[in-house]
């Protein structure tokens, strides 16, 4: 049976090893996916919590992660991207930092492209960081293509909503006078009301997950829903709660199997 999840000590003896090794840390940092960058940017770490970018120790390093990360961005998938990115964007800031972050923003290539909601918060989080900035995607076709004409009353017309309303909330933080020029929220007040004033009790759990979670960022956004929509949001949350139950603690683990595979 092979074991992909270890103990951090584990974790943490490769890491100490590949550190004192120069030649095998530049291999390493050179071949890594998305777990191995994200372990070579990672803060916090070792046995006392005090252990920063452990494999990062020369301009040579950061060299290396630079070009396996160049060349992997071309294998990447859409979801596998966006980690990267949210790797990145927790990486804190400083120069070497945000020349990675441009280098592989611009080796992705999403410029004009119609992408995920998840994918263009990815994007947004990190883009003040690079200068020059790289192009855009396409925000305004995704919205476009997310954009309800009625209030949802099927699973996938209420997933469609909760994509719309978190792209909402990221344009709100991010850009808003792009989402002024899209017209939210006045434009669609009529289905917005719709969605706050109806709110079946007898979805299935995941989409009534969802239909508390939109109608929270619903209540951040339009003021005059608000009310209705926390209200909502909490009256929904409260009956769906269960008598608490015994759970287990989670076991801490680290996907050492894919990381050894860089090396």
């Amino acid at each position: 049976m092979r074991v992909d999840w270890v103990h951090p000590s584990w974790r943490d003896l490769v890491i100490d090893e590949l550190a004192n090794d120069p030649s095998a840390r530049c291999r390493f940092l050179s071949r890594c996916g998305v777990d191995g960058a994200a372990v070579a940017l990672s803060g916090s770490g070792g046995s006392e919590g005090g252990r920063e970018r452990p494999l990062l120790r020369s301009d040579a390093d950061w060299d290396a992660l630079g070009d396996g990360l160049y060349h992997r961005c071309a294998e990447l998938d859409e979801a596998e991207a966006v980690r990267l990115l949210q790797v990145l964007a927790d990486a804190g800031e400083g120069p070497e930092v945000d020349a990675l972050a441009s280098l592989v923003m611009n080796r992705l290539g999403w410029g004009g492209k119609v992408l995920s909601v998840d994918a263009i918060g990815a994007w947004l989080t990190l883009a003040p960081r690079v200068d020059p900035r790289p192009d855009p995607p396409a925000v305004a076709m995704t919205w476009l293509e997310l954009e309800p004409p009625v209030a949802p009353r099927t699973p996938e017309e209420m997933a469609r909503m909760g994509d719309w309303v978190q792209l909402a909330g990221l344009l709100d933080e991010h850009h808003p006078e792009m989402l002024a020029v899209l017209g939210f929220p006045g434009r669609y007040g009529t289905v917005l009301h719709d969605f706050a004033m109806h709110t079946p009790r007898d979805e299935p759990v995941l989409e009534r997950e969802l239909r508390i979670e939109t109608l929270a960022r619903l209540a951040a956004l339009y003021p005059v829903l608000s009310g209705q929509a926390l209200n909502e949001s909490l009256a929904l949350r409260y009956e769906a709660m269960e008598p608490l139950t015994e759970v287990l603690p989670p076991v801490i683990g680290f996907p050492v199997d894919r990381v050894l595979r860089d090396l």
